[in-house]
């Protein structure tokens, strides 16, 4: 009898689907197959970072955002915690394409700070053509990759600092956006890493990163960044699959880089934590005012200044000054608010619309009296 063993034969379909799925560029995965793999980190900062994809940090200039990079790259690379959060430990790219003889000195004062002797970190001062023309992308993957020690950790984190000096091209337009955005995710592609990406804050801050939206709908995670009183704070505006609305805070202290003293004396700033990552409880937003109820509240606005006065003493009354509600009506109706023919129609209007104005938080009123909340 023979010693060999038993083969269970495989049904046809399934061989067929096994033959061409070696064959195929793109290969289905069927529901059965779909699984999890719990050994692969899941996370390269733990609850703030993924572990691959692409990520944002961003905020107005002189928010610190490189710095805040700079420790997130020697945390990762050294395996140290990041703010009190544990990371998954491998080699980091900076791409300094920004002020690359300034970052110098902040990896230097961090990595003292950290008490880090050897890491796997690199940087390049330099800034590679990342737009929708003439594209760098495939001649930097295949540098680092050339460059890149056999024996080292894996790359885990490639940083690009800034967006602006990379993408050669309008920031603004969803075209040369998708670039930068299709060149970002061939470098995690290659890499099997996250590419997180350094960039500013329009105008108005509140609405978030400069430029095409494209880059906000291809980020699997976005750190906002806002400075007040020497404290730096950090959103975690979005991410994927997990917990958004965490926040954290920090602060810089000057460090001396060189042995020198005097005029001669080199000095940076490093990153010192305030606060670990934590839920924030948002305040209500009030409902921007529009149409009819913006044109009421401009009425109060415009009486408050034609027709303010200090108001009474009351219970009631806040010290300060406010304006009678019949100036507030007048106003209204010269604004073109209501149907001047059915004059109780046209004053039940403009007071629902007051009212509508208190309960958002807009104006206060009493009475007859109508102001500002402070």
């Amino acid at each position: 009898m023979s010693d060999r063993p038993i083969l269970e034969a495989v049904p046809a379909d399934q061989y067929r689907r096994q033959q061409q799925r070696k064959r195929a560029k793109f290969p289905l995965t069927f529901l059965q197959d779909i699984v999890v793999n719990d050994a692969e980190p899941e996370y390269l900062v733990e609850d703030i970072l993924p572990r691959y994809g692409l990520a944002t940090i961003y905020g107005p200039p002189g928010s610190a955002k490189t710095f805040l990079a700079v420790d997130l790259a020697l945390s990762v690379a050294g395996g140290l915690p990041f703010f009190s959060k544990e990371v998954s430990q491998g080699g980091v790219i900076y791409i300094a394409a920004e002020a690359g003889a300034g970052l110098k000195k902040r990896v230097i004062a961090a990595r003292e700070k950290k008490a880090i002797r050897d890491a796997p970190f690199a940087m390049m001062a330099l800034a590679p053509n990342l737009g929708p023309k003439k594209s760098e992308a495939a001649a930097l993957i295949a540098d680092i990759q050339a460059e890149w020690p056999s024996d080292a950790a894996p790359i885990r984190l490639v940083i690009i600092d800034t967006l602006a000096r990379t993408l050669r091209g309008d920031e603004n337009s969803a075209l040369d956006m998708g670039a930068f955005v299709a060149d970002a995710a061939a470098i995690a592609a290659a890499f099997n890493c996250l590419v997180l990406v350094v960039h500013h804050s329009g105008k108005d801050a509140e609405r978030g990163m400069r430029g095409s939206s494209n880059l906000n709908g291809a980020t699997d995670a976005e750190w906002q960044i806002s400075s007040k009183d020497g404290i730096r704070t950090v959103l975690l505006d979005k991410m994927k699959d997990s917990e958004d609305g965490l926040a954290w805070s920090f602060r810089l202290e000057k460090r001396q880089v060189s042995p020198n003293s005097g005029k001669r004396a080199r000095s940076t700033c490093v990153v010192i934590p305030e606060t670990s990552p934590k839920p924030v409880e948002h305040e209500p937003t009030r409902r921007q005012p529009g149409g009819v109820r913006k044109l009421v509240l401009d009425a109060v606005h415009d009486a408050l200044g034609t027709y303010g006065e200090v108001m009474p003493v009351y219970p009631d009354l806040p010290r300060g000054k406010g304006v009678k509600r019949q100036y507030v009506r007048q106003n209204a109706v010269s604004r073109g608010v209501g149907n001047p023919d059915n004059p109780d129609g046209q004053r039940a209007l403009i007071s629902k619309e007051l009212g509508n104005l208190n309960a958002d938080g807009w104006i206060r009123q009493w009475e007859e009296w109508i102001w500002l909340p402070h």
